[in-house]
């Protein structure tokens, strides 16, 4: 059976863990954040796709009232907007490509990997249709290894008129993609991947991107409260830095390669051309 990388959970349970562990004053945070529908979905799913999708979409939710209150004021913690940062890396850098290669090109092939909700997808193609852009040619790809997110990334894409072509299958299995891309934008997966993991992503991406193909991807390294809910929903992060993922860029054999952080410093960038 394939590995979902990004479902790490160690114990069944977190309370019954904090309990053995003799945490028992951590208790009232752990229900208090359960409160938050941002937590409540970490806490339960370990950081899925819709735990991303909340932040990129930044609008509160919770139980309660206090829910909704500590869920806006966690959606404004700094690592919290940094994470959303990721999003706006993939949708600004997604909306530029398609400004500078459909010009040239009467095709064009994007793949999103892990694909989620690809939020990116819509938001790069709304601005690139806004500045007088024209999608015909260009074929949306979004690939996973579950088949209820991919149905959800067609539904949504769908409902904004964009028509995906989805791939299903384990992003670190090359026999998985099928065909050639000119873009791939890859968030939230890496920081779940071992550096021999990480490296065989890249080089998959390498491999079936078309010569002179771009991969944009993202790091973040570790600040102390942010780990410390991380590591209470049992999520295991790979901290780096995105000179990190450069190094194993070029190793993949990226030929030019561009790193940048948000304005926090927290998340780091990669952009890197075949």
């Amino acid at each position: 059976m394939a590995e979902f990388h990004n479902r790490t959970r160690r114990s069944s349970s977190i309370t019954g863990k904090l309990l053995w562990s003799g945490r028992v004053l951590e208790l009232p945070v752990y229900w208090l954040l359960r409160t938050s529908d941002l937590a409540r979905e970490g806490f339960e799913n370990s950081g899925s796709y819709r735990f991303a999708d909340h932040i990129y979409r930044g609008q509160p939710s919770g139980s309660y009232g206090i829910g909704r209150w500590l869920d806006k004021r966690i959606l404004r913690m700094r690592a919290v907007e940094s994470f959303r940062s990721r999003f706006f890396m993939a949708r600004d850098e997604l909306c530029e490509f398609l400004q500078e290669r459909s010009k040239d090109h009467a095709s064009l092939d994007v793949l999103s990997v892990p694909c989620g909700i690809p939020r990116e997808f819509v938001a790069a193609v709304e601005q690139f249709r806004e500045a007088g852009g024209v999608t015909t040619g260009i074929r949306f790809h979004v690939l996973d290894l579950d088949d209820d997110v991919l149905r959800q990334a067609e539904t949504f894409t769908g409902q904004h008129g964009i028509a995906l072509i989805a791939h299903h299958g384990d992003a670190l299995d090359v026999s998985t993609y099928a065909g050639e891309f000119d873009f791939v934008t890859s968030t939230g997966l890496g920081e779940f991947l071992d550096d021999e993991q990480l490296a065989k992503l890249y080089a998959a991406f390498h491999r079936v991107l078309r010569p002179g193909g771009v991969m944009v991807t993202s790091a973040m390294r570790c600040l102390r409260f942010s780990d410390y809910l991380l590591r209470l929903a049992e999520l295991r992060v790979q901290y780096r830095s995105a000179d990190d993922l450069a190094a194993t860029a070029r190793r993949a054999g990226f030929l030019r390669l561009a790193t940048s952080a948000d304005r926090h410093g927290i998340q780091g960038f990669l952009k890197a051309t075949k």
